[in-house]
C-alpha cells in the first residue's frame, strides 16, 4: 500500500518574512518559586480479616443456627435439565406417583440422557428463618422468601386499593 504525507514545503515564517516572532518578558525563575507548606499524608489501615480470630471465641450458639430447607420431591438432571417429580413418578420406568427418588432402583437413568442417580440434585428450598424457629408465629415463619414478599407487597397494594376506593363514595 502506499502511503501518502502532506507536509509543508516551507516554514510557516519564511512566508511571512516580516512578521518576527515576539518575545515575551517572563518572570524570572526566582520569582515563580515560592515557599511552599509542606504537606504530609498518613496512611493507616486496620485489619478486619477474621483469620486470625480464634474459633473458640465464636458464640457456640452460632453453630447451632440452621435455615430451615424443605424438599420440593422434585430432582433435575445436571446433564439435561429433566425433572423427577416424586408426586408423578416415571411412567417410562414403571414407577408409581410418590416413589421416593432415595429408593430408586441402582440400574434407573435418567429417561432423557441416560444418565446415572448421582447427576441429579435436588430441588429443595431454603425457608427464610432457622429450623429452630418454625414453629412459632402464625405460620409465617414456613413461608419462604418469595412467598413472603409476595405477601408483604401484596398487602400493601389491597390497602392502597382500599384506601384510594375511599374517594369514590358519595
Amino acid at each position: 500500500m502506499a502511503c501518502t504525507t502532506l507536509h509543508l514545503s516551507t516554514p510557516f515564517s519564511q512566508l511571512h518574512p516580516t512578521l518576527k516572532p515576539k518575545l515575551h518578558n517572563l518572570p524570572t525563575p526566582s520569582l515563580l518559586l515560592k515557599p511552599c507548606k509542606l504537606r504530609t499524608l498518613t496512611v493507616t489501615s486496620v485489619d478486619v480479616s477474621k483469620e486470625e480470630t480464634p474459633a473458640e471465641d465464636l458464640d457456640p450458639r452460632r453453630l447451632e443456627e440452621k435455615f430451615a430447607v424443605l424438599n420440593t420431591g422434585i430432582y433435575e438432571c445436571r446433564s439435561c435439565g429433566y425433572k423427577y417429580d416424586e408426586a408423578v413418578g416415571d411412567p417410562s420406568y414403571p414407577l408409581p406417583p410418590g416413589f421416593q427418588f432415595e429408593k430408586l432402583p441402582d440400574d434407573w437413568r435418567c429417561p432423557t440422557c441416560g444418565a446415572a442417580q448421582s447427576f441429579f440434585e435436588s430441588k429443595s428450598v431454603q425457608i427464610a428463618g432457622f429450623a429452630q424457629n418454625q414453629q412459632y408465629g402464625l405460620g409465617g415463619n414456613s413461608l419462604t422468601s418469595a412467598q413472603k414478599t409476595i405477601l408483604i407487597y401484596g398487602t400493601l397494594f389491597f390497602f392502597f386499593a382500599l384506601f384510594l376506593s375511599g374517594y369514590f363514595l358519595q
